[in-house]
């Protein structure tokens, strides 16, 4: 899968473009459209909410060299404050990748999801109801401030917790902005670029990556706490755009574990942080692991941030699997954790 995708749609490079047949159709053959939707639901037991998503999918290659790929996403009927409409930058994926020298070297350009080609690092843990989660607020929209027990952790405060599985340690202290749990790849700051991404591939086991573009997940930079009036001011007098540059290299080993080190920095409304992430990731005859420690640094504000994301996946067949993640997170003094588990069937595939 990751040879495919790093290959731009292509097995090898002899395989045949997609999209030739859609230029110049044999008069055997059906013209396919390199269209797919995908649709998923979930239930929020905290809200009793009942949320739907729409995912557009298209990609294809064009030429030998040349391929191209795109997704937008909606949800509906959520109370997720990260809702977010097709066609919006914040909600999308759109770039075009040119290869060199088969997959040793690969150029994408557009909007771009710099950690896809180091795994399953962020994939494994979509969907499964740990981010972004609002849990100040009631269905209504109102604010709540109450005592929650959550994981035999009681607290005094924002209740930060609850989402099927998902707990969060909220703050203690009043006047602190904690409506969002957020996961330790959140943390990490790291969200889809508009700008460019480089990679190099040496003998399918070595691969190093830069990327470097304008922020466009605005949300997933967002502290999990509130700045200081003063952080605050400077935050809202300076018009400086958000920038992400992200290195990262991989290895592969004899065993067949993938061991990266990514480097991250990043500037948010004229602040600028980094965080660092060491992945682990292995894929077993019926499961697979992948296990992210991770560390943030906010200079500007001296905060630090330690956590940890580990997800186990389980495949029962071919359309069905059981998912558990485990989050665990440390800022200054306050400790953060999530825990979640999912079954995941797909009923129905057609192809038109």
């Amino acid at each position: 899968g990751k040879g495919f995708l790093r290959n731009g749609f292509r097995f090898s490079k002899e395989d045949t473009p997609t999209l030739k047949k859609i230029i110049n159709p044999s008069k055997d053959e059906s013209r396919p459209i390199p269209l797919a939707v995908m649709l998923s639901a979930n239930y929020d037991t905290q809200k009793d909410d009942f949320q739907t998503k729409v995912k557009l999918y298209t990609g294809g290659t064009i030429t030998q060299n040349l391929s191209f790929f795109g997704m937008t996403k909606e949800n509906f009927n959520g109370g997720n404050s990260d809702n977010q409409e097709l066609f919006s930058e914040e909600s999308s994926k759109l770039y075009a990748q040119l290869n060199f020298d088969e997959s040793h070297h690969v150029i994408r350009a557009g909007l771009i999801s710099p950690l896809t080609q180091f795994g399953n690092i962020e994939k494994v843990s979509a969907d499964a109801g740990l981010k972004g989660h609002n849990s100040s607020r009631d269905k209504e929209g109102r604010n709540k401030n109450h005592s929650m027990q959550k994981y035999g952790q009681g607290n005094q405060g924002n209740g930060q917790g609850g989402n099927g599985g998902q707990g969060g340690r909220g703050n203690q202290q009043k006047g602190k902005n904690s409506n969002h749990y957020k996961t330790p790849l959140q943390n990490a700051s790291i969200g889809t670029i508009k700008g460019v991404e480089y990679s190099y591939l040496a003998n399918n086991r070595l691969m190093a990556l830069l990327s470097y573009g304008e922020s466009i997940d605005k949300s997933n930079q967002e502290n999990s706490h509130g700045n200081s009036s003063q952080n605050q001011q400077t935050i809202i007098e300076d018009d400086s755009d958000d920038y992400q540059f992200m290195g990262g290299v991989q290895y592969k080993t004899d065993s067949g574990y993938y061991l990266s080190l990514i480097y991250n920095q990043y500037e948010k409304k004229g602040q600028e942080n980094f965080s660092m992430l060491l992945p682990i990731e292995k894929s077993f005859d019926k499961f697979q692991l992948v296990s992210t420690l991770i560390y943030r640094d906010e200079t500007d504000q001296e905060k630090e941030y330690y956590g940890m994301e580990n997800a186990l996946i389980y495949s029962l067949s071919s359309s069905d699997y059981i998912r558990g993640i485990v989050d665990i997170g440390r800022e200054d003094s306050e400790d953060s954790y999530g825990l979640s588990l999912t079954y995941s069937k797909a009923y129905k595939y057609q192809q038109f």
